[in-house]
């Protein structure tokens, strides 16, 4: 493998890397050919990552997991919160603080979620009345 391959992650550190540099380096013209390389690596690599494509059902998946992003968190504490009651049916010892969580933690996402919508209805501004003539000007004035 060459060197360009492995290019692509110092994108974002050349500049550390340049900085760092200027601090060992006391030869001007040394250091001008080193920003000279280290700016043509950082060119390179974003070309490099420019080139890079994915295969399409990659980029369905990817987009299928963020779009399903907000039930990941109600799917999870429901989990939990069925393991909560399996293990109080089935009489698996468990400390008691960890029965409480399991137990409280789909309620407590439903209670969070109610006051999270609470706050954020109480933050939106007030809507306007509606205008009472609002029809007439619509339709223009009754016959």
């Amino acid at each position: 493998m060459t060197a360009e391959k492995y290019a692509v992650p110092l994108l974002g550190s050349v500049d550390k890397l340049i900085g760092l540099a200027s601090e060992f380096i006391t030869d001007k013209d040394r250091m001008i050919e080193f920003q000279y390389k280290a700016q043509a690596l950082k060119v390179q690599s974003a070309l490099e990552l420019a080139k890079i494509q994915t295969v399409p059902w990659v980029d369905a998946v990817v987009k299928l997991v963020l779009s399903l992003t907000p039930i990941w968190r109600p799917l999870g504490l429901g989990a939990m919160t069925a393991f909560g009651m399996y293990a109080h049916a089935k009489g698996i010892v468990i400390p008691t603080e960890m029965h409480y969580i399991f137990d409280a933690a789909f309620p407590g996402w439903g209670v969070s979620r109610h006051m999270q919508k609470a706050k954020e209805i109480e933050k939106a501004p007030a809507k306007a009345e509606p205008d009472p003539t609002l029809w007439q000007r619509i339709r223009g004035p009754r016959r």
